[in-house]
């Protein structure tokens, strides 16, 4: 497992959004480096944020849940943290967040999510929390234990380490060597002990057999070995001065056959270049007139312009002596009328008083129109009035006979 970025926001001391690549050049280039600083300044909160994003725990905060978030920085309102890793499946994104209401400070705390995403593509494989602790173990092939111990051992946690049954340390061992590697290793070494303990008991058979020298045939020999190492070397310096001569040769061979293709490709060039001639002097015609078509166009453009404006400027001239007369007219008739508005204004003035009186009368009308009304509706209701008393005496007079019968 190698963990490529880290991001997360408001966790412990370190408030805002942080973010380390280690992917970088600073890191790579290294292949190590330490996280120093002074205590507080937010050294195991880079390491809590790792632990959070990938468990949703960390070794000093067992268990984050709705109900308590420690990890959280003080007056916040979110928190999140997210680990990019690699393994031999794949990239993945693990992410984990927690909120509170609306992001308010004094907001209730939501429960957190937490999922885990293909790095590459972006498609989320898991956003249950158990869902994504069992993506994670089957990814890195660790659970949290696991993880705290071998690839992130927290303050205090390499003592215990050490001081674990080996029983515990082992699987732990397993995961950060790689058994597989050195069960290879061992059986390719047995393979390997088991060939050349048969190569050895070969050459012992072998040698059973050999003849020791005496020492003036062993003498003898060297003397053979020297001359024909000498021998050897005097023929080797021949072949090598042999060589170069030849290959002296194949170039001056190689340079020949190139001058002289070089010279037929020169003769069809020159023929070609004479054909070409007058196609040449029409190409240069054609050039020069080429570079005179922007004035040409320029020119005739200048010219059309002018030929319109000279036809514009004798229309507008024979419409003239019209125009002077239409204007002579309408000067006529502004003098006109502008007499008759001078009569209309004297007229209205006149007429003003008279229009005040005619005011001043149509409002005293409407006064005595309305009292008349009035008027007419009192004697309406005492006349209504008058006609009921007059019914109701004669039902008075009808009945009186009766009553005097009896």
């Amino acid at each position: 497992m190698r963990i490529l970025q880290v991001r997360f926001k408001n966790l412990n001391s370190l408030v805002g959004e942080w973010q380390v690549d280690l992917t970088h050049t600073a890191f790579v280039s290294d292949g190590i480096f330490a996280i120093t600083g002074p205590t507080g300044a937010g050294k195991t909160t880079i390491l809590d944020a790792i632990c959070l994003a990938l468990y949703g725990r960390t070794p000093r905060l067992n268990k984050v849940t709705k109900s308590g978030n420690e990890i959280m920085s003080r007056q916040t309102g979110e928190c999140f943290a997210e680990v990019t890793f690699e393994t031999q499946s794949g990239r993945y994104r693990c992410h984990w967040s927690q909120r509170r209401a609306r992001k308010k400070l004094d907001g209730e705390l939501q429960s957190p999510k937490h999922e885990i995403a293909n790095a590459d593509s972006g498609e989320i494989f898991e956003s249950k929390i158990r869902g994504v602790a069992g993506q994670i173990e089957s990814a890195t092939g660790m659970d949290f234990d696991r993880f705290t111990r071998s690839m992130l051992l927290a303050q205090g946690g390499f003592a215990a380490f050490l001081q674990a049954a080996p029983d515990d340390r082992a699987p732990i061992l397993e995961q950060i060597t790689g058994t597989e590697i050195y069960s290879l290793i061992s059986i390719r070494v047995h393979e390997r002990q088991r060939e050349e303990r048969e190569q050895l008991n070969l050459l012992q058979a072998e040698t059973t057999g050999i003849v020791v020298l005496e020492p003036e045939q062993e003498e003898e020999l060297e003397q053979t070995l020297k001359i024909n190492q000498k021998e050897e070397t005097d023929l080797a310096t021949k072949f090598a001065s042999t060589k170069k001569a030849i290959d002296w040769l194949d170039s001056v061979k190689k340079l020949k056959t190139e001058i002289h293709n070089l010279s037929e490709e020169g003769g069809k060039l020159q023929d070609e270049i004479e054909t070409f001639k007058p196609s040449r002097e029409k190409l240069n015609l054609a050039v020069s007139a080429a570079s005179l078509d922007a004035t040409y166009a320029t020119l005739t453009e200048i010219r059309k312009q002018q030929a319109y404006d000279r036809a514009s400027l004798k229309s507008k001239e024979e419409a003239l002596p019209g125009l002077e007369a239409s204007t002579k007219d309408h000067a006529e008739a502004l003098r006109t009328a502008d007499q008759q508005a001078g009569l209309a204004k004297e007229n209205l003035k006149v007429a003003v008083p008279i229009f005040q009186q005619v005011r001043s009368l149509d409002q005293k009308l409407a006064e005595l129109k309305k009292a008349v009304w009035e008027s007419d509706e009192s004697c309406k209701k005492i006349g209504s009035k008058i006609q009921a008393e007059k019914n109701c005496g004669s039902k008075k007079r009808v009945s009186a006979p009766k009553l005097m019968r009896r």
